[in-house]
C-alpha cells in the first residue's frame, strides 16, 4: 500500500511538473534518474560510436573554416593588424565573412535542434546542436576577437574569451549554466547546443586562459602539455565512467560522448603543443 501511495505521489509531481514545463524529460536534469543502468551495447551505441560523427562534423567545419582562412591570404586587412592578449589578429576580408555566416548558421541550427528535440527526434536534435554551438565557437572565440578596433583605446572590443582576460565571462557563465541546470531551462536540443559552444571554449581557456596563473613557473608549452595531459585524461576518464555506471538514458550516453570527444579534444591540443 505504502509503494503504491508513492508511485502515485511520483507520477502527480511527474505530469505536474511535464505540464509546467514541456519537454523536461529531454533535460540533462533528469538524465542520471534512478532508472536502471543501460548494457554495454547502450553504452556503446550512444556513448562512444556517435564519437565519430562528432568527428565529422568538426573536420568539416574546420575545413570550411581553413579555406575561408586560405581564400584572405594576401588581402588587405579589415583593421590595423595588432596584438590581443599577445596574440597577433588576423582581420582578413574572408575571416569576417564567415564569423558573420557562420553566426547566423549558428542559431539556425540551434533553432532546429531545439525543434527536433521538441518533436522526440533525439538524435537529430544531438547532431544539429553539435553543430550549431560549433559554429557559435568559430564565429566568437575563433573570429570575432580578431577584429578590435584600435586607436587611443579601444572603439570596439571583441573580447577574446579563450584568454586569460575572459576569465570573469568564464565563472559567469558557469554560474549561470548551473542555475539554468538546476531550473530546467532548456529543452534538450538546446542544452546540446550550450554545452558544445561552453565545451568548445572551456577546453580552449583551460590551456591558453589559466597560463598566465603559472607563467613565473614553468614555460608555456610545457604548462600545455602538463595541463593537457592531466585535464585530458581527467575529463576521458569521467566521461567513461558516467557513461557506464551513472548514465540511465539516451541524452545522458550522448552528453558523455559529447564530453569524451572535449576531453580528447584538450589531450591532444595540449600535449601537441598547438
Amino acid at each position: 500500500m505504502y509503494n503504491k501511495f508513492l508511485y502515485f505521489i511520483r507520477n502527480r509531481v511527474a505530469k505536474k511538473a511535464s505540464y509546467l514545463c514541456p519537454g523536461m524529460e529531454r533535460n540533462p536534469h533528469f538524465l542520471f534518474s534512478k532508472k536502471p543502468l543501460a548494457g554495454a551495447r547502450e553504452g556503446l551505441q550512444d556513448g562512444l560510436i556517435p564519437f565519430t560523427g562528432i568527428l565529422l562534423i568538426t573536420g568539416i567545419l574546420v575545413g570550411i573554416f581553413a579555406l575561408f582562412l586560405h581564400l584572405g591570404n594576401g588581402m588587405t586587412p579589415v583593421v590595423p593588424p595588432h596584438l590581443d592578449d599577445g596574440e597577433a589578429v588576423d582581420p582578413s576580408p574572408t575571416r569576417l565573412a564567415f564569423m558573420c555566416v557562420a553566426f547566423a548558421a549558428a542559431f539556425l541550427f540551434g533553432y532546429l535542434a531545439c525543434k527536433k528535440g521538441r518533436e522526440g527526434r533525439m538524435l537529430p536534435a544531438f547532431w544539429l546542436g553539435y553543430t550549431g554551438g560549433t559554429l557559435l565557437w568559430q564565429s566568437t572565440g575563433e573570429c570575432a576577437w580578431h577584429f578590435s578596433i584600435v586607436a587611443d583605446d579601444y572603439l570596439m572590443c571583441f573580447p577574446h574569451i579563450e584568454g586569460a582576460s575572459a576569465l570573469i565571462l568564464v565563472v559567469v557563465t558557469t554560474i549561470l549554466l548551473v542555475y539554468c541546470y538546476r531550473r530546467n531551462a532548456f529543452d534538450w536540443g538546446v542544452w546540446v547546443f550550450v554545452l558544445s559552444f561552453v565545451g568548445n571554449w572551456f577546453g580552449h581557456f583551460v590551456l591558453i586562459g589559466t597560463y598566465p596563473l603559472v607563467s613565473s613557473l614553468m614555460e608555456e608549452q610545457t604548462w600545455y602539455k602538463c595541463a593537457g595531459l592531466v585535464l585530458g585524461l581527467a575529463t576521458i576518464a569521467a566521461a567513461l565512467v558516467l557513461n557506464y555506471h551513472a548514465a540511465r538514458s539516451r541524452q545522458a550516453r550522448l552528453c558523455c560522448c559529447l564530453m569524451l570527444y572535449f576531453g580528447i579534444g584538450i589531450l591532444v591540443t595540449g600535449v601537441s603543443g598547438i
